[in-house]
């Protein structure tokens, strides 16, 4: 599955994946317990991402 990641650290030696309450673009956020990088699965998303303008 393709993700984004929203944080990202170096992992730890607790990795797993565990489903917060966020949600971005109405996908769920997980969470790594190890190393607390979080992401959301992009085929996971009800929403459209925001444009960005400039």
């Amino acid at each position: 599955m393709a993700a984004r990641f929203l944080v990202t650290n170096p992992c730890q030696d607790a990795c797993g994946t565990i489903q917060t309450d966020e949600r971005v673009e109405g996908a769920p956020v997980y969470r790594c317990p190890g190393c607390d990088t979080r992401w959301i699965e992009l085929n996971e998303r009800t929403e459209p991402a925001e444009a960005t303008t400039r």
